[in-house]
């Protein structure tokens, strides 16, 4: 078969990032421990007002960011948001919120000066943001491709400077006129680029949008002048005007403006414009910094039209504004002069942090406001809302590519559609305005995102044979609580049906939750009472696991490759303990439906049904059923099956560095076009299969963060799996691969050495340990050390195992703390798919195996 891996998928924009590798090869040799590779910044954003604040503009000077890390990379970092008001509150959440965010070099020395995002805040709302930071080859894994919401650009076709949101766009004329203009918009988009497109006609109407304005002899929409004798003086008379665009995104556009020798009276002034574009905003910021302009006086405004009538703010109060709202939308073509009627236009110009006066001339109305001192700066708000905005939407239900799979949507409910809710707008945003949210810096050094505070707990340092006594006392506690629902039996218990069983618990009760069936889990309860039993000889462990494993007798040929779990660690053990051939017979049984399920076209066996199309990392677990099998009975069978799966997982499954794919879809050999995706909720869908038989399709994950990272339950599989089927067979393939395994794993450990749920998200984006993969880890790194020849990587092997135990039952295996009310002997925090934080039941029962080899009772 021909050797193709599961390789990271890294996008067209993504392309200069490669993969990181070089520490995991060299952990052995060099006896290091990991060290965290992304950090963060926790800020506070808090709304003072008592508005909703939906879509909030926030900008972070980066200055204050490197005060606490001043070698930050801006170029590489992700920007997360949770519910929570307090660090405290921060530390116990689990899932984080990821915010597009942009930084932007605003003096264009290739240095990022801001950072600027969006976030949703209710009324006195605070919000706890983590910036995270680190490197590139991490960050850019788990950052999304934000859509571009702004642009800016100059064309001649629109006769100057553009800049847009996907509600409206703008143009500033780059000449005497310098007045600012519009483009409405009836359906969310960027259209500046098609408007500037040769031959393109933006004044005819289209379900896109259109010029929708005539200036005239006006200032224009927001666009600056200054007033002077009682006459407003345009940027007109300049010795030179320049236009930068500063930056374009996903968050905002920048355009920035600059005019020498602008004749103002007597005097000469140089002025800098600059416009900021929010994403999803139907207006933009005007900021000036004027120079020489020392007690002139400034103006802005509105063009004053015939029969549209004007507003503004109550005399003195703060901010002030002005507005216009009516008929005033130009009628679609080139030489159109009238306003088109039965739609209304709502224009506003609000004063940020000055005070200014109402005015009114043949063309404009006005706000003006006198600067002083030699260097100078204002800032105002404009906007404008057409009542035809967004009436055009279309919303895609599937196939983007198929016009027939779009729909038309209703209005918008932020649709403006009367003079009275423009007037109320307008009002809200001079509040918002006046009243701008906080972002305060509460880190004062950059840190790694915590383990469960929880764990964090000083607690007294636990033996082995104290934790096993723990375990015990859970088991006890459990096999009395559930004894009486197993007998019970209502109705047939299956793999899905009947109660029982559990897998997930509360981290505070401790009690397992009821679930439907036995799921794939049911046998490691058993395996617990087993393990008990040969350890004690306490026939009340024989008789509850006896009670768990008669339930699963006689079903071995309806399940899918969970058969290996199942009854290897419930016949096998029943077996071993009692020597009944009943047991034997089933756990041969359940080895031929992994047999069934094997297919020699791809050399694996399907995970879910005969002939299926995928195979995932946890089959290396029930290989353990085949090799027992064949050495139980000798026959080469099952070790070739084995052998042939292993081989494959190999070369498919493990990547170069270490790191793991949890699933593989492939040509079975019929060349099906239609695939089946399997866990955390079943679906079918259409995949253009052109594969040899045998070969791959795709990779992906159905509880790690993504197809390309490493799933840390799933990498702990593969190193406990790959170390079997060395120990098994002798297999140097298999050593090699489970060393490479648990050098990567020991590479990404985080300080407290029980793993994220996922190797990539270090609680970037969700905070879920996984203590059940740190048991399975320490369970297979035990073994790895008692498998190698080399004296040194023995010993280290078996201190990381070691040193991830003790970090278990000591800061995870309850009591943790003196008053911890959680009843004894719960492994908290395993996370059997994000954001899940619970006890699980096979974390209990790797953790037992592995206290039980390391205190010297294993049998």
């Amino acid at each position: 078969m021909a050797r193709t891996t599961c390789k990271l998928r890294i996008s067209r924009e993504r392309k200069m990032h490669v993969f990181w590798a070089g520490a995991a090869m060299t952990l052995v040799a060099t006896s290091t421990w990991a060290n965290p590779h992304l950090f963060g910044i926790k800020l506070a954003i808090t709304n003072p007002s008592a508005q909703m604040r939906p879509a909030e503009e926030i900008v972070v000077p980066l200055a204050q960011i490197r005060r606490v890390v001043p070698s930050l990379n801006a170029g590489s970092l992700i920007v997360t948001a949770t519910n929570a008001s307090t660090l405290e509150e921060d530390s116990a959440t689990l899932e984080a919120t990821e915010l597009p965010s942009q930084v932007d070099d605003l003096d264009s020395d290739h240095t990022a000066d801001e950072l600027a995002f969006e976030i949703d805040l209710g009324p006195k709302q605070t919000r706890i943001v983590t910036v995270s930071y680190g490197e590139p080859t991490r960050i850019f894994r788990l950052r999304r491709e934000y859509p571009m919401r702004t642009d800016a650009l100059f064309a001649s076709k629109i006769e100057g400077v553009g800049w847009e949101s996907e509600v409206n766009a703008w143009r500033l004329y780059f000449d005497s006129r310098n007045a600012i203009d519009l483009y409405g918009k009836s359906r969310e988009s960027l259209l500046l680029r098609m408007f500037a497109t040769p031959e393109y006609d933006y004044h005819a109407e289209s379900p896109y949008g259109r010029d929708i304005y005539k200036i005239g002899d006006a200032l224009g929409i927001g666009a600056v002048g200054a007033w002077i004798d009682g006459k407003l003086v345009k940027v007109s008379d300049v010795a030179s005007r320049k236009y930068r665009v500063v930056s374009t995104g996903p968050v905002r556009a920048i355009v920035e403006m600059t005019y020498s020798g602008w004749k103002v009276g007597s005097g000469s002034v140089t002025l800098q414009s600059r416009i900021t574009q929010w994403a999803g905003d139907r207006g933009f910021y005007h900021t000036i910094v004027a120079q020489g302009a020392d007690g002139v006086e400034f103006a802005t405004g509105l063009p004053l039209k015939k029969d549209v009538p004007g507003f503004r703010s109550a005399p003195n109060s703060l901010p002030p504004w002005i507005a216009t709202y009516g008929e005033q939308v130009l009628m679609p073509g080139k030489t159109a002069t009238e306003a088109l009627k039965g739609t209304n236009l709502g224009l506003e110009v609000i004063l940020v942090g000055v005070n200014g006066s109402v005015r009114e001339d043949a063309a404009n109305r006005l706000l003006t406001f006198p600067l002083s001192g030699s260097t100078a700066t204002a800032t105002w708000y404009v906007a404008a809302a057409w009542d035809q905005e967004r009436t055009g939407d279309l919303a895609a239900l599937a196939k983007p590519d198929d016009m027939r799979r779009f729909v038309q949507v209703p209005k918008s409910p932020s649709l403006i559609e009367s003079k009275d809710a423009f007037l109320d707008l307008v009002r809200q945003t001079a509040v918002r305005l006046n009243q701008p949210s906080t972002a305060r810096v509460l880190s004062t050094a950059a840190a790694p995102q915590s383990a469960p505070s929880d764990t964090l707990t000083p607690g007294s340092r636990k033996s082995y044979r104290r934790a096993i006594e723990l375990l015990r006392q859970e088991i006890d506690r459990t096999a009395t609580k559930w004894e009486p629902i197993l007998k019970m039996r209502n109705e047939p218990i299956t793999a899905r049906a009947g109660e029982g069983f559990f897998t997930e618990g509360d981290n505070t009760s401790g009690e397992w939750r009821k679930q439907r069936g036995y799921f794939w889990t049911g046998s490691f309860w058993t395996g617990e009472l087993w393990k008990m039993y040969r350890v004690t000889n306490d026939p009340k462990y024989r008789h509850w696991a006896e009670l768990g494993t008669s339930i699963l007798l006689g079903q071995e040929s309806s399940q899918n490759h969970d058969a290996g779990f199942l009854y290897f660690y419930a016949s096998v053990p029943a077996f071993e303990a009692t020597g009944d051939p009943r047991y034997k017979q089933s756990a041969l049984r359940a080895a031929q439906r992994l047999v069934e399920l094997y297919n020699p076209n791809t050399g694996m066996i399907a995970a879910w049904e005969v002939g299926g199309d995928d195979t995932i990392i946890d089959t290396m677990m029930n290989l353990q059923l085949l090799w027992w099998a064949w050495n139980e009975t000798g026959d080469s069978k099952w070790k070739d099956i084995a052998l042939s799966h292993a081989l494959r997982s190999s070369q498919l499954l493990v990547r170069v560095d270490g790191s793991v794919c949890q699933s593989v879809h492939y040509n079975p050999g019929d060349n099906r076009q239609k695939l089946q995706l399997h866990g955390g909720g079943d679906s079918e869908i259409v995949w253009k299969n052109s594969a040899a038989s045998g070969q791959p399709l795709f990779f992906h994950t159905h509880q790690g963060f993504s197809a390309d990272s490493s799933w840390s339950r799933g990498t702990a599989w593969a190193l406990y799996g790959f170390t079997t089927a060395y120990k098994a067979t002798g297999d140097q393939r298999f050593y090699d691969t489970a060393e490479k395994v648990a050098n990567y794993i020991l590479a990404e450990l985080p300080p407290d050495s029980v793993p994220w749920y996922d190797f990539v998200d270090e609680g970037v984006l969700f905070r879920n340990r996984d203590s059940s993969a740190a048991a399975i880890t320490a369970g297979g790194l035990l073994q790895l050390s008692s498998l190698t020849n080399d004296t040194e990587k023995s010993r280290q092997f078996r201190e990381a195992a070691e040193r991830i135990t003790q970090s278990l039952i000591d800061h995870y295996l309850t009591p943790v703390a003196k008053d911890d009310p959680t009843p004894p002997g719960v492994l908290r925090h395993g996370s059997s798919t994000r954001p899940s934080d619970t006890p699980l039941i096979y974390g209990q029962y790797y953790l037992l195996e592995t206290l039980m080899t390391l205190d010297g009772r294993s049998n």
